[in-house]
């Protein structure tokens, strides 16, 4: 399209500013009209038509969109509109997108001043947020193609950790996320993808969760490439793996989706507690999202052979197999098969010489009462022997299934309901407990460390909110379980210690959990290992000296190395001034906002 007769940006663009990007960048000239779209791409937003003013292509691919404005406008508004042109691209359209990808990458003009940013996607809450990301510098038209996989000789990359989760999990993520809402079934079929995958690369799109996107040709088209762009089988790492439970976890903090989420700092303090040797055998029944296992084998060194999780609910389920095809690196249908990770109720019998068995069990409404025959096989109804069947209990089921489960000499570790510890209709669980084990150390928690909006399930009592307070049981299997034998404690030693820790919490729980939690538990921690070596425990003035300490002391190196930052460049940047705010519908970065504020 001629310059003549287009609104000034536009001709300005073309004239002095398209020329620079081919001439420095080596992008195609402004008359390659095969490559160069100049206002031609139609753009439905709301109930009007819009053209953005310039889309490079390549192959049929969309890669660079550009917003200009007149000298003295706002980039910011640029920005702004640039980003709705992206949200709004035609991808329905092979003449505009030929595999149904929209541009990732959007260039502003102000005048001749040109900016590149990158969109990306966010997680905040439940909500799954699209932005604008600043380059720092400016890439070539070749630079932009090898990020979409499009370069001559392009060879598929092997994903760093950053690249697996911002590249790789948010890009699959906006696929899924049809409704820009996530919900479990998004966050199931986001796993169950990369496991299905990873099963059989080669047939992957007649299985679902592919095939579930059969009425959005243009998702199916972007999956293909995701895959076809990057390593994926070269790609696999304990690295990853955690940036994939990382992922997962952020996902599962909206205010709707009932998980029930492990707190990782309280499940890395659990493991630190148990001192775990590489050759136990390791059980967790109720295995979630795979949580504890995942830190069993990363911090205790166990291995793969010597584990066992067990979840009803397919979208755990699905999240644990796929964490731990990504740590260990396995793919193909036989490998991923073996991996002990089971789709069935945790409360059947699983054996009884495991040296841990540890968890969060916090019920599943998919517990059937039709399965109760087959629980009561390895399970007791009526503990106290009183004449009368209790009733199903997750809770009363979990605890007996961990003592029968653990050998004699083996591990308990469980997070509870506080009230398990208080409550009188609980009492019968307890002396079950104490007839068993001897109880080695109970931590309580504060409320808060769940998720605010989660539930527990607990058939008996009805639903208990994330709010909760819940203890950490820790102890040690003494005898081994006889049926009938009932819960009196006539014949058992009582006289031993115990250690005992509450953490409070903050007066304020906003921000991450993690910020004040994990301090409150390493304080915990380092008085369970007095107690462990000499029956005392460290004045707590001196931990909390020590890390003061620690924090003065990281301080120190952060000034020191801004200082080293500001030796190597004192150049002062002029910055555009702040002039138009962004609609409350848009997202951009924090690094985006502060580009524009106001000088002083």
């Amino acid at each position: 399209m001629s310059p003549e007769g287009q609104r000034p940006e536009i001709s300005f663009l073309v004239q002095h500013v398209l020329p620079i990007l081919s001439s420095q960048y080596d992008y195609p000239d402004p008359e390659d009209y095969e490559h160069v779209k100049i206002h031609e791409i139609p753009i439905r937003i709301g109930s009007s038509v819009t053209k953005p003013d310039v889309v490079y292509y390549w192959d049929g691919v969309p890669v660079l969109l550009i917003e200009a404005k007149k000298g003295g406008k706002s980039e910011l508004d640029a920005c702004t509109q640039g980003l709705s042109y992206i949200r709004n691209f035609p991808v329905h359209n092979r003449a505009y997108s030929k595999d149904g990808r929209r541009p990732r990458f959007l260039a502003t003009t102000v005048a001749k001043e040109i900016n590149f940013y990158v969109h990306r996607y966010e997680i905040e809450g439940q909500d799954f947020k699209d932005w604008l990301e600043p380059l720092a510098t400016k890439p070539s038209f070749l630079e932009l193609l090898s990020e979409y996989g499009l370069s001559p000789g392009y060879e598929p990359a092997v994903l760093t950790a950053s690249d697996f989760r911002r590249n790789f999990l948010n890009e699959l993520m906006a696929i899924y996320t049809l409704d820009g809402i996530i919900t479990k079934e998004v966050i199931f079929r986001l796993a169950l993808q990369i496991l299905s995958y990873l099963t059989d690369s080669m047939n992957y799109t007649s299985r679902q969760p592919y095939i579930w996107l059969d009425k959005h040709k243009d998702r199916q088209s972007q999956v293909r490439q995701l895959f076809n762009q990057y390593d994926i089988a070269n790609s696999l790492s304990p690295e990853n793996a955690r940036e994939f439970r990382g992922f997962v976890l952020r996902s599962f903090q909206g205010t709707n989706l009932n998980q029930y989420m492990t707190e990782q700092c309280v499940i890395a303090f659990m493991i630190d507690l148990l001192n775990i040797q590489p050759e136990w055998k390791v059980l967790d029944f109720e295995c979630g999202s795979g949580g504890f296992l995942a830190a069993v084998i990363d911090k205790g060194n166990v291995t793969l052979d010597n584990i066992k999780g067990i979840d009803i609910d397919p979208l755990p389920y699905v999240i644990a197999k796929t964490y731990l095809v990504i740590y260990f690196g396995l793919f193909g249908k036989d490998n991923i098969d073996s991996i002990p990770i089971y789709r069935r109720n945790g409360l059947f019998y699983y054996g009884n010489e495991w040296d841990l068995v540890l968890g969060n069990p916090a019920g599943s409404d998919q517990y059937k009462k039709d399965d109760i025959d087959k629980v009561l096989e390895n399970l007791e109804s009526d503990l106290n022997l009183d004449g009368r069947t209790e009733s199903f209990s997750e809770y009363n089921f979990s605890i007996q299934q961990a003592v029968r489960s653990a050998k004699v000499g083996g591990k308990i570790c469980l997070i509870l309901p506080e009230g398990f510890f208080s409550n009188s209709q609980d009492e019968f669980l307890r002396k079950y407990v104490a007839k068993h084990c001897n109880v080695l150390a109970i931590v309580s928690l504060p409320r808060g460390v769940f998720k605010v909006g989660t539930e527990v399930k607990q058939a008996k009592k009805g639903s208990r909110t994330a709010s909760m307070k819940m203890s950490i049981l820790y102890a040690e299997k003494v005898k081994e379980v006889v049926n009938q034998e009932g819960i009196d404690l006539a014949d058992v030693d009582l006289d031993y210690p115990v250690f005992l820790a509450s953490i409070c919490g903050p007066g304020s729980t906003r921000g991450e959990i993690k910020e004040w939690l994990e301090q409150r538990l390493d304080i915990v921690l380092k008085q369970w290992k007095s107690w462990q070596e000499s029956r005392s425990l460290i004045d707590i003035d001196e931990i909390i000296i020590e890390k003061i300490d620690k924090i003065i002391e990281k301080k120190k190196q952060r000034k020191e190395r801004a200082k080293s930052l500001l030796a190597i460049s004192k150049k002062k940047i002029e910055l555009p001034k702040y002039k138009a705010p962004l609609t409350t519908n848009t997202r951009i970065s924090k690094a985006l906002k502060d580009l524009f504020k106001k000088k002083e």
